[in-house]
């Protein structure tokens, strides 16, 4: 049974909106969108205009996509991303046709639920207040137990509003930030709805990546941009339950050596670490010094080396 306060934010979700249908993940088939007025404000965010992902995320490669674009091969026919995170580089280079996933099923259950009824997600997130105690009574409630369009209100509503952007659980599996004290705001329905069109075209998975990377095609490219474990970096639970540790480096590489085998192009993001640079020894490796705060501490935060590997001129 959940607390009166907590039932008290949810009816307040749905007397707001009791037009709005409660899906689960097993939708039908999405229908073709209806034609829509502007905004009063006469705006209108085109997917050309759309700049980054409506997701704020710990470990987003947005501060390096100038770089990240000198090495997207000029021709592929469609964009694979088995880490896919924020999505940034897939905002940046807009491609026709995507293949993307995740193992965090909170972050696919937004993606697909932004990507069928953009301003539905909006409208229910823009409904829930902004001050600390609500935050942490929405923190509170188990996704589970609510319906796929709520569940991505509340996704959306956090990860806003959490400090850092950092995306981590406890040993349960659930979601433990604390709100952060200089958030940004909501992003606008215009927004959202831009984002929507730019992912109709993605097929949306949750899972591991080894079994994404199973569905790789020749002339697909490929970014990967695993945790990067193995640093002897403390775990405090970033990027939730069962995600990429030191002992999936060797699948990782296997997984990723069968796709390469087929002959798609594969872009790697990594730590600067030995074992990286012996597994991948025979690919085009780029050492780059970035700025990294993942995991929010101030202590944390500082330059490293990263390494860019690449199985294509």
């Amino acid at each position: 049974m959940q607390r009166p306060e907590l039932s008290l934010i949810l009816n307040q979700v749905e007397n707001a909106h009791a037009y709005g249908r409660r899906e689960t993940l097993n939708t039908p088939k999405e229908p073709k969108a209806r034609h829509r007025q502007k905004p009063p404000d006469g705006r209108s965010v085109s997917t050309v205009d759309l700049k980054r992902s409506p997701l704020r995320w710990a470990g987003s490669k947005q501060k390096l996509l100038p770089l990240l674009r000198e090495h997207v091969p000029e021709n592929y026919k469609r964009y694979v991303e088995p880490f896919c995170g924020s999505l940034a580089l897939f905002v940046a280079i807009k491609p026709k046709s995507a293949l993307v996933g995740d193992l965090n099923e909170e972050l696919i259950n937004f993606y697909k639920m932004v990507r069928w009824r953009p301003r539905h997600v909006h409208r229910l997130t823009m409904s829930l207040t902004e001050n600390g105690a609500d935050y942490y009574n929405i923190r509170q409630l188990d996704p589970s137990s609510l319906a796929a369009d709520l569940r991505a209100a509340r996704f959306l509503y956090l990860n806003r509003h959490c400090f850092n952007g950092v995306y981590r659980t406890n040993r349960r599996g659930f979601f433990n930030v604390p709100r952060g004290k200089h958030v940004g705001s909501l992003p606008d329905s215009e927004e959202l709805i831009a984002f929507s069109k730019l992912i109709r075209n993605a097929e949306i998975k949750a899972g591991d990546f080894a079994e994404l990377l199973t569905q790789v095609r020749a002339d697909d490219f490929v970014y990967l941009d695993p945790p990067y474990a193995g640093r002897g970096v403390r775990d405090r639970g970033e990027y939730g339950p069962s995600s990429f540790r030191a002992d999936d480096i060797d699948r990782l590489y296997d997984a990723v050596t069968q796709a390469s085998d087929k002959g798609a192009k594969i872009l790697l993001s990594y730590a600067d670490l030995p074992i990286i640079r012996s597994r991948f020894s025979s690919w085009d490796i780029t050492t780059i010094e970035v700025a990294r705060n993942v995991s929010g501490f101030a202590k944390d935060r500082g330059t490293a080396r990263e390494l860019l590997l690449k199985n294509y001129d």
